[in-house]
């Protein structure tokens, strides 16, 4: 069950957007802090409360995986979108998903 759902030309920007921010912006900032801070992963690691929210953002990317496949958003297989999470972000993977879904071709409004 895939829903046809068509993004008008400035949502696909603000999407475009998001995704740029996700893959730049929030997993720039992690590997950079992987490479020039290498001891600050374990120090996310040991601290509960890093820990806690770590592990959130996985179960959470599961949930979504999941969800987005049972409601028919993507055509994407749940691995994919769990790929694009980990390789990127949540603000990554979230707006390429809904993006991909579109049928290519076919414009808002048409």
């Amino acid at each position: 069950m895939t829903h046809d759902i068509e993004y008008t030309p400035r949502e696909r920007f603000w999407l475009r957007a998001l995704a740029l921010f996700g893959l730049v912006g929030a997993n720039g900032a992690f590997v950079y802090g992987l490479l020039y801070q290498p001891d600050a992963l374990a120090d996310a690691m040991a601290n509960p409360i890093a820990a806690a929210f770590i592990v959130e953002a996985l179960v959470l990317v599961g949930v979504f995986a999941y969800l987005f496949r049972r409601w028919g958003v993507s055509r994407l297989s749940w691995g994919w979108f769990v790929c694009l999470s980990l390789l990127g972000s949540m603000a990554f993977a979230v707006p390429i998903v809904l993006l991909w879904s579109g049928r290519r071709g076919r414009r808002a409004g048409s």
